[in-house]
């Protein structure tokens, strides 16, 4: 009798070569720019608006331009399913947007009245920590081969045990 395993595929991490390490040095370039544009419109729309309507704003701009900026620069061009990169933006708002307007309220919590230039820069500071998850997602889902979701294993053969 034979049985066969599904194993769920994660994100992988990327093995470290010169390959992946010219990659991160690029991806770091237009996160650094990235970063730079949406702190500029942050306080540009901060002269306007509150704090989280501003990042939330300067939030949507900065990733559909820094998304496609690492198409062209980072991952050289790579074509991808437009859907999955729709898919991987949203997600990438979502996910900015609770992380950063988490970090806005406790700044306002731990600094009376914080400046327009606070706020930018924690926020600045913080999206380097997520900077570092989206890159494995877009190297592993939205500009690599995709991947299956599941990836069968038969015990008895030698190319699938683990």
């Amino acid at each position: 009798m034979t049985t066969m395993v599904l194993t769920p595929t994660v994100p992988r991490l990327p093995r470290v070569d010169g390959a992946v390490v010219r990659q991160l040095v690029r991806y770091g370039v237009v996160g650094v720019l990235g970063t730079v544009v949406s702190a500029l419109l942050y306080l540009l729309f901060r002269v306007w608006w509150d704090a989280v309507p501003a990042n939330l704003a300067a939030l949507v701009l900065s990733t559909v331009a820094s998304t496609e900026a690492n198409r062209r620069f980072t991952f050289r061009g790579v074509p991808t399913d437009r859907v999955r990169e729709y898919l991987q933006n949203a997600a990438t708002v979502t996910f900015y947007a609770a992380y950063s307007s988490a970090v806005l309220l406790l700044l306002d919590t731990l600094v009376a009245s914080p400046t327009a230039v606070q706020e930018s820069a924690a926020v600045a500071a913080a999206s380097v920590l997520g900077g570092l998850a989206r890159f494995v997602v877009l190297r592993n889902w939205v500009f690599g081969d995709g991947g299956a979701s599941c990836s069968i294993r038969h015990p008895a053969d030698p190319r699938t045990a683990t």
